[in-house]
């Protein structure tokens, strides 16, 4: 059973994905747009491209594109980082405010349709344990920079 963890992991995370961003295109966003503007919601506003990147899991040059797709929309700006000239920092508009609104209907509707039978008990668990795993993995990428 543990030798499946990883790919049923992976596999969930895929589907889950693919579910969300069908829910998403109604809002017109690809993927690559939505879980940038997600991961910002969570990351926090100011945040550096860099930081957003990482937590993406895109490298920047990737995330730069999307960016800039996302400013063209009016969904976002960038700034010059105050304190390093070098980095620009992200934030929403109140467009991109509106729209992360609609997003969150959305993916609570998806959330419902996803975890159905799925008891509150079993969510808490199943979260507990995600982050335990996270944390894991985390710990042992900063052993590796070492």
């Amino acid at each position: 059973m543990e030798s499946n963890l990883g790919w049923l992991m992976n596999r969930a995370g895929h589907t889950w994905r693919t579910v969300v961003d069908r829910y998403m295109a109604e809002l017109g966003l690809t993927q690559t747009r939505w879980v940038a503007l997600l991961v910002l919601d969570k990351v926090g506003e100011g945040c550096t491209q860099t930081v957003l990147a990482a937590n993406v899991g895109v490298e920047q040059p990737s995330l730069v594109r999307t960016l800039g797709q996302l400013e063209e929309a009016g969904l976002i700006e960038r700034r010059t980082n105050p304190d390093d000239g070098r980095c620009r920092t992200v934030w929403f508009t109140e467009a991109g405010r509106e729209l992360l609104g609609k997003m969150e209907v959305v993916a609570r509707d998806g959330r419902k349709m996803l975890l159905k039978g799925v008891s509150s008990e079993q969510r808490k668990m199943l979260h507990d344990v995600l982050e335990i795993i996270i944390s894991n993995a985390q710990a042992v990428l900063e052993e590796v920079k070492k």
